[in-house]
């Protein structure tokens, strides 16, 4: 899998050429958008594997009176997606795609999920899976930092391999 960054969007293919996935920050969402629901598999070689680590790594607190209980253990992080959804419809709550991303034996995975697909036998799907940023999105907290899950997918995975990690310097007069 190699990726190719074009403006804001960083997409990733593989080696037949063909876009897997893409992650973007189109207006005030950031999104990881999966071409269908097959297992991606992240190594070592690859630009993710150490982003992804490191958001392994942390600890999150969640809100535990979702419907949709997105959650961090251990080597696991389930994330459904920040969108919106009626959490008193089942069809509502069965269109939201999840992403699970594993962590064993120095390889990643990540699976998208949407429960709908299954329900109504659909043969292509997409997922997309948003992260909404800066208090904008679901209740999430970084157990160290007190920032959010989506901030720091948005800074330590998306500008990242952008390679435009903003570095504050004080200028003195």
């Amino acid at each position: 899998m190699y990726k190719v960054v074009n403006e804001t969007k960083i997409s990733f293919y593989d080696n037949s050429n063909n876009e897997i996935m893409y992650i973007d920050y189109p207006t005030d969402e950031c999104i990881w958008y999966f071409n269908n629901s097959d297992v991606i598999t992240i190594t070592k070689d690859m630009d993710l594997f150490e982003l992804l680590k490191n958001i392994i790594s942390q600890q999150y607190d969640f809100n535990n009176n979702e419907v949709l209980k997105s959650y961090k253990k251990n080597n696991k992080l389930v994330w459904y997606s920040d969108c919106y959804y009626n959490p008193d419809d089942e069809w509502s709550r069965n269109s939201v795609s999840y992403l699970t991303i594993e962590y064993l034996d120095d390889i990643f995975t990540l699976k998208c999920t949407k429960p709908l697909d299954n329900i109504i036998d659909r043969v292509e799907n997409s997922h997309v899976i948003a992260f909404s940023p800066l208090g904008n999105g679901k209740y999430t907290k970084n157990v160290e930092s007190g920032l959010t899950l989506q901030d720091d997918f948005v800074t330590m995975v998306y500008q990242k391999l952008l390679g435009k990690e903003k570095v504050k310097k004080l200028h003195i007069k």
